[in-house]
């Protein structure tokens, strides 16, 4: 019997009702409300109104079970059904993104008992890396392949590119024979971390470009350019053969290739301000937080 006076009284305060022309809830004033109250109508419209809540506060949290996701081979696709969007109200493309595990430290820390080539090795995870996919064509045969010691090595009077290779290696193979290669800036979110994990293994059998899109417009032994989502710029880079032993300098098992940059080419994934794709103890990562304060000197 109390339970129901206070819901006879909280029905004489407001009446809350489903109304499509004014959204999920709607209130009445007192004075239109009767005597004769009936309390299911109320109560459904509590239900209506509680169950109208929910769905919108699934849709601005972007979870839910109003909503599936389907994983793809270059990130997390979002699929809406057209049950549960309401008019009038779209969600932001970061709010449809898939949730990003909050970084970490290192796992590992140089131990001083370990041989020295151990502890730098440890030491060197910690430090960031750019990834970058690098292709290049022997014989008629492409070659590709990932990795994460490339960097600017100069930009005047021409711009310079450097990275290192551990031999033997079909890709260097295939620089050393055409003189001309690739280098593909990669996308820092899971569309640049697929182009990447496609061309780790890639050369392994010899059919590293199967299965990815790409073109070749220099004649039969241009460099592959790889067309993808996932791939933010393109330098088109030739070797550089005036420096040390052709551009190809050898350093105990690694050979450092040096390019010099003729053209810089937009991917599929440009056309934004985005960061590139980077690499840290043994995973892909995305350009965080930013330091407050400028450099005294430009790096």
């Amino acid at each position: 019997m109390r339970s129901s006076k206070a819901l006879r009284l909280a029905a004489r305060r407001v009446l809350v009702a489903e109304a499509p022309s004014c959204g999920p809830l709607c209130y009445l004033p007192r004075n239109m409300q009767t005597r004769g109250f009936c309390l299911m109508p109320l109560i459904r419209g509590i239900h209506s109104g509680l169950t109208s809540i929910l769905d919108l506060e699934r849709a601005v949290r972007g979870g839910g079970n109003s909503r599936a996701t389907s994983g793809t081979a270059q990130g997390t696709r979002i699929i809406e059904p057209s049950a549960h969007r309401s008019q009038g109200f779209q969600t932001s493309a970061s709010q449809r993104s898939a949730p990003k595990k909050r970084s970490e430290g290192p796992t590992v820390r140089p131990n001083p008992g370990e041989p020295l080539p151990e502890q730098m090795r440890s030491l060197m995870r910690s430090v960031i890396h750019p990834v970058v996919v690098c292709t290049s064509t022997h014989n008629g045969e492409p070659r590709a392949m990932t990795m994460s010691s490339f960097t600017s090595l100069t930009l005047t009077p021409t711009p310079l590119v450097t990275f290192n290779v551990r031999t033997p290696s079909r890709t260097l193979d295939a620089i050393a024979s055409s003189k001309h290669f690739n280098i593909h800036m990669l996308v820092g979110d899971d569309s640049g971390k697929a182009v990447a994990d496609h061309f780790t293994h890639g050369n392994m059998d010899g059919k590293g470009l199967w299965g990815m899109r790409y073109e070749i417009e220099e004649g039969p032994n241009g460099p592959p350019l790889v067309k993808d989502k996932g791939v933010l710029y393109v330098l088109r880079c030739r070797l550089f053969e005036e420096g040390v032993e052709g551009g190809l300098p050898q350093v105990r098992d690694h050979v450092m290739v040096v390019g010099e940059v003729v053209e810089v080419v937009d991917g599929e994934g440009g056309g934004g301000l985005e960061f590139g794709l980077a690499y840290a103890d043994r995973k892909y990562r995305e350009v965080g937080d930013v330091i407050p304060g400028k450099p005294k000197d430009s790096v």
